[in-house]
């Protein structure tokens, strides 16, 4: 597709012009650094930095205009005064490419937990109908044909235009995708609407971010405004935080899912075993049986946002059904490492106080014996939750904290924030070297216990430092049980 010629006057916020009478153009720039003669100068509001800051630098770059959302009164050029330039940005991110979001149906799923499984059950339902569907979220990013390592949950609104663009160039009908409170807050998604949407559950991340729950809570409802007309968004009843999130969605249509009886959407939990589990589905009139290998109480509740998901979009219950009973596995999330070893091995991405307490509880339930963790959590991220993820960890038997991505900060300091959550009975191991850790928890592990290895889930590299090293929690769980003599 080529760039397409954008004119202000079509912004989807108020627009005022000052020294013009509209602005018009295809060479757009957000980074003060970057901007060459006669490009057209957006300036966003970052974490950091305030693209309005630096106007006089773009001035003397040569830009041919600004947009801005306040007027300059010093600035000999053109300006254009918008309320919010990161939605502008998004918006002509979208428009230069074509607005590619128009050909497909956009699937939009946000919560703390969830998300991710979510997206891939979507997924799988809709290529059980016969879609071509793209995929946006914190494993991968796929055109419908095509897929690679993802840098971000929601990547920046230039890149997402980019990929739409790439699934319809290969005639992809639908996206799923993550949609996180990050990119909520920056507008990243705020040129286009969602066919479907669901809001999974709120619990404490981000902090370091949002500043505290209610700021993080008031971004988390923001989906809402991307809902197209006559979508009802899907919430998770069952979780406290989305039940005081729907004070803020009081003018917005909404359809429950849960356990409880009083739910639109309901499952219930059949039968559950190490194996997989059976779910009997209740989505409005219509019952489904499904028979699942995803384990555990918080994937029953996921498969049944992806069966409610599909019924928004159309797909008939028994698509729905073969759908999720297509998926076997999504990369790091309660994903079982069998190589032969007297013990049952899982591998999980839980990396909340919310998402550990489900997880244990997940193992708990496949569990003949103990409950030996392996966990740490991320530097120069929410400090605030790692004595909470502590307080979770103890319904586990035995634990191990250790390194995650420490990034920047000391691991020993991150261990140290993590412990000072335990209470004095807890029986907790310190080991910072994650492959030691995981290497102590295989030889404490007896036959009949589950070694839950939590907090990195899918993720290849771990952040030491300035140093990126190898390390996937799969591989090397199945390096050290063959090394161990355990698998046979």
């Amino acid at each position: 597709m080529d760039i397409q010629s954008i004119s202000l006057r079509d912004s989807p916020c108020p627009v005022s012009f000052i020294g013009c009478g509209d602005l018009r153009g295809t060479r757009f720039c957000n980074d003060s650094r970057a901007v060459r003669r006669g490009d057209i100068f957006v300036a966003v509001r970052g974490n950091t930095v305030d693209g309005h800051d630096f106007l006089n630098e773009v001035v003397a770059s040569g830009a041919a205009a600004v947009i801005v959302e306040r007027p300059f009164s010093n600035l000999n050029l053109a300006q254009c005064v918008v309320k919010d330039t990161r939605q502008v940005w998004a918006w002509i991110a979208m428009r230069r490419l074509g607005n590619p979001a128009k050909h497909l149906q956009i699937s939009g799923v946000t919560g703390t937990n969830g998300k991710t499984t979510v997206t891939w059950m979507l997924r799988a339902i809709l290529r059980q109908a016969g879609f071509r569907t793209g995929l946006v979220g914190t494993i991968e990013y796929s055109d419908g044909q095509h897929t690679h390592p993802s840098g971000m949950t929601t990547p920046d609104a230039v890149d997402l235009a980019a990929l739409f663009r790439q699934m319809v160039s290969v005639k992809a009908s639908h996206c799923v995708m993550e949609i996180s409170s990050h990119a909520l807050d920056q507008q990243r998604c705020s040129a286009f609407q969602l066919a479907a949407a669901a809001l999974t559950n709120i619990t404490q991340d981000h902090f370091d971010y949002h500043g505290g729950f209610n700021s993080y809570l008031q971004c988390k409802v923001r989906i809402a405004e991307l809902l197209a007309p006559d979508v009802s968004l899907l919430v998770g009843i069952d979780d406290p935080g989305v039940r005081q999130a729907l004070t803020f969605l009081k003018d917005v249509r909404i359809r429950t899912f849960g356990m409880s009886l009083d739910s639109d959407l309901k499952v219930s939990v059949a039968h559950a075993d190490a194996a997989g589990q059976t779910l009997e589905m209740s989505l409005g009139e219509t019952a489904i049986l499904v028979h699942s290998r995803m384990i555990g109480r918080h994937n029953a509740l996921n498969l049944l946002t992806a069966a409610g998901m599909a019924q928004q979009l159309g797909v008939d219950a028994e698509t729905i059904r073969l759908g999720l009973e297509s998926l076997e596995r999504v990369p790091g999330r309660m994903e079982q490492i069998n190589e032969g070893q007297p013990f049952v091995v899982v591998v999980d991405y839980a990396h909340t106080s919310d998402g550990l307490t489900h997880a244990i509880a997940t193992a708990r339930a496949i569990s003949m014996g103990r409950i030996l963790l392996v966990f740490g959590a991320g530097g120069d991220r929410d400090r605030h939750k790692r004595p909470l993820m502590a307080q979770a960890a103890e319904s586990a038997d035995t634990v191990i904290v250790t390194s995650d991505n420490p990034r920047s900060e000391a691991p020993q300091a991150i261990i140290a924030d993590i412990c000072s959550g335990f209470s004095a009975t807890a029986d907790v191991h310190q080991i910072t070297d994650r492959e030691k850790a995981i290497r102590m928890a295989f030889s404490m592990a007896k036959s009949g216990d589950v070694v839950l290895i939590a907090g990195r889930g899918h993720e290849t590299r771990q952040t030491i430092g300035t140093r990126q090293i190898s390390f996937d929690d799969r591989k090397v769980a199945r390096r050290l049980l063959r090394e161990s003599g355990l698998s046979r």
